[in-house]
Formats: C-alpha cells, structure tokens, sequence
C-alpha cells in the first residue's frame, strides 16, 4: 500500500469510489458505512488544487482509497455553512476530516486507518472534526471508526436543508473532547426545517418508545438504580424522567396548535426524578407512556402542514418558542436520553 497526496488526475478514481459507497435511503447499510455528498471527478479536482495535501491510497497501482480534509481558511466542506454549525465543525487550529472513502473490494486492508494516521501524523493536529450522519439512518461504521476507534466524541448535531440530521465529532490532543454527559452532544437548534427534515424528525420521533426500550432492556436490572455516572440520575430516573418531559412537551405541541401563543409552565425536572415514582416505579410504565404518547404525537404531526412550525408559545425563561424548536429538542431529548443508557454498554 502506498499513501500519497492525491493529484488532480486522480479525481476521476476518487468519485468512482465516492459513488460505490454513496448512501442510498432503502439499501444503505449502516454496518457498511457510506457517503453522502458525493462529487462529480471535476468537484474533487477543484478541492484537490485547493488543498494539495489530501490523501489517497494505492493499491497495486489503483485508488483502493482517499481522505479529503479541510480548514476555516481553505474550506471545501461539503456540510452545512450555518454559524453555529461552523463553530462546532471548525475553530481554532481545527481540521475537519471531510471525507473517507475506501472501495469496496479493498475494505478490511486497513485503507482507512492508514490514511487517518498518514493524516494525523504530517498535520500533528490540536483539534479534529467529522461530520456524520445521524438520521434518518446512523452511519453505525463511521461512527465505529471516529468514536470507537480513534477517541472522538459527539460535541453536537445539526440538520441540513435535505433533511439529514448529522452529528458532529471532535477529537483533542489534549484529549479533553466532548462531554459524557451528552453522548450525541448539546442541544444545537439549526434553524427553520424544511419539508424534507419535518417528515425525517416525525419518523425519529415515533422511533424513540422502542429505542429506549432496547436500550432499557439491555441493561443488568442491577444497575438500574445505579446513578449513571457519579452524581447523576439512576437509569431507572432517567427513563421516567423522558416519560414526563417527553409527555409535557407533547402537551405544549398541543396547547401551540390550539391556542394564540401560549403561556406554558415550567417544571423542576430535577425534584421530578426525586419523588418516589421516578425511584421505585418500575420501568415497564413509562415504556407503555412513551409508546403511547409517540404514537399519537406521531399521527398528529402528519396532520398539519410545514407552515404551522412558525407557530409559537411563550415559555417564561425562553421566551417566544416556535413549535419547530420545541420539536427540535423533543427530538433531541429522547435520542440524548438512550444515548446515556447505552453509554456505560460501549
């Protein structure tokens, strides 16, 4: 195998493997890894002039691979440009890690993590990002790879105009990457959905009782009343704590469609999980309340047209909140929630 920069008259090579890998709604396998934005060989020629460094891979004379990377300053990225994605996927002394593509007649020859080492080694980066697809399907072999086998971490989401949902991951040198108290990252609202994204974050919404309830069910039922981490919620607080929360925000999606803005209430999440319901009561309730309360949010949602996301409440510390960001989060927190429980099993 031969590690080389990549070359102009390599484009051609470089968008034929792009295209073998690229991701496809009914076929893609999420074991196998796939790619997303994939160029015409006239796109990777252009980034290839822009950034001479990037990588590709032989093979007995033949492309069996390539990594594309970018900066700030040199951006060729293929993902979003809103603000507060820029700030999650670039920064200071970060490169974003664009691209990885390895033919499919070469997988398992150790294509990738070469390339990622060949990287790594000339750049002697302080801070890398990936851009990795979450929805609607989780890219289970990327994910493998940035977090499993070369330390990232999720630091936040974002979608993008076609209705993907993307997790961004980051690496450190001075290994002080993500947060283990948000395993796919914060909460990063990313602006007005589409058509596309409304239909994509409804599907992950009713999908959220029976990922829960697979992670749930993975668990030892010793360590359910386990805090998670030191000084946090057990698993069995945590999943009836997304029972409620999860049951009062469907609520308010309720009180948005039927009423002029309304007033909605708070509610202490943390005395919530301390009174004795959260502690003792067994999971099974709460599993049959998500399953229920999706199920119905779900039906109601296909219901109404895109434009009634502009709707709004008031809440009394975030003020006016349109129906799209409160889904937004309801999206988030439960997929955050599961995250947590599987945590401690990866």
């Amino acid at each position: 195998m031969i590690i080389r920069p990549a070359r102009p008259n390599d484009a051609p090579d470089i968008a034929a493997i792009a295209e073998s890998v690229r991701f496809h709604r009914f076929t893609a396998d999420p074991a196998r890894g796939f790619l997303v934005y994939v160029g015409e060989p006239e796109d990777y020629a252009a980034r290839i002039q822009l950034n001479p460094s990037n990588l590709v891979a032989e093979v007995d004379g033949a492309i069996a691979g390539f990594l594309f990377f970018t900066t700030e300053m040199a951006n060729t990225a293929t993902h979003a440009d809103l603000p507060e994605v820029q700030s999650l996927v670039f920064g200071p002394d970060t490169t974003l890690i664009d691209q990885i593509g390895i033919a499919p007649e070469a997988r398992g020859q150790g294509i990738a993590p070469a390339l990622f080492a060949r990287m790594r080694d000339s750049l002697q980066p302080r801070r890398l990002t990936a851009a990795i697809m979450h929805g609607p399907m989780r890219n289970e072999r990327s994910i493998g790879f940035f977090a499993g086998r070369n330390g990232f971490r999720c630091a936040g989401e974002y979608q993008d105009g076609l209705g993907f949902l993307w997790g961004v991951y980051e690496w450190r040198a001075d290994n002080n990457q993500g947060d283990e108290r948000y395993p796919i990252g914060r909460f990063l609202y990313s602006g007005p959905s589409s058509q596309a994204d409304f239909d994509a974050r409804i599907e992950r919404l009713e999908g959220v009782p029976e990922q829960l309830r697979a992670a749930a069910e993975a668990l030892p039922a010793a360590v359910l009343d386990r805090p998670i981490r030191p000084g946090a919620w057990t698993a069995r607080q945590i999943i009836h704590h997304v029972a409620d929360g999860n049951t009062v925000m469907a609520n308010r999606v309720r009180l948005i469609l039927t009423e002029s803005t309304p007033m909605v209430k708070t509610f202490d999440e943390n005395l919530w999980v301390e009174l004795e319901d959260a502690r003792s009561a067994p999971i099974e309730e709460s599993l049959l309340i998500l399953s229920g309360v999706h199920a119905r949010l779900g039906r109601l949602l296909r219901s109404r047209p895109l434009f009634d996301l502009s709707l709004t409440m008031r809440h009394p510390e975030q003020g006016i909140v349109k129906l799209d960001r409160l889904l937004s989060y309801l999206d988030w927190h439960g997929r955050h929630h599961t995250a947590q429980l599987r945590a401690p099993l990866s």
